[in-house]
């Protein structure tokens, strides 16, 4: 079984994987991240079941997101599941942060990959 810091190691990797996705402009690379079941909450809008993820990260896309950064704070691992509480930057044309705030994503281990499954996350910048 591996240890915590190895899924830590793990998550991180991850994470980079789905900003260089997102860098790419690569809805569905992003989307594949998630777990089969997987639900994202982002702010201002109900739940994005996983048939509607490339869907949504597309729209982020279209909007201008041009890649992000994601920063784990802990990784706690149960079983087959992690719990990952960390912070981001969204960034838009010319390297330009768009948006800032903190997640909370569980992860659930799906044969041998770590993916997101329950995803949420909300801007630390002032509403308005």
């Amino acid at each position: 079984m591996a240890t915590n810091a190895e899924i830590a190691a793990i998550v991180d990797a991850n994470n980079k994987t789905l900003c260089t996705e997102l860098a790419k402009g690569n809805a569905a690379g992003v989307a594949n991240l998630y777990a089969t079941g997987a639900k994202l909450m982002p702010p201002n809008l109900d739940f994005i079941d996983h048939a509607s993820l490339t869907g949504y990260w597309q729209g982020a896309i279209d909007m201008g997101v041009k890649g992000g950064v994601l920063q784990s704070i802990s990784v706690e691992v149960h079983g087959d599941t992690a719990i990952e509480v960390g912070g981001y930057t969204l960034y838009g044309a010319n390297n330009v942060a768009i948006d800032n705030g903190k997640y909370l994503v569980v992860w659930k281990q799906e044969g041998a990959a770590w993916k997101l499954f329950l995803d949420i996350f909300n801007s630390s910048r002032p509403a308005g």
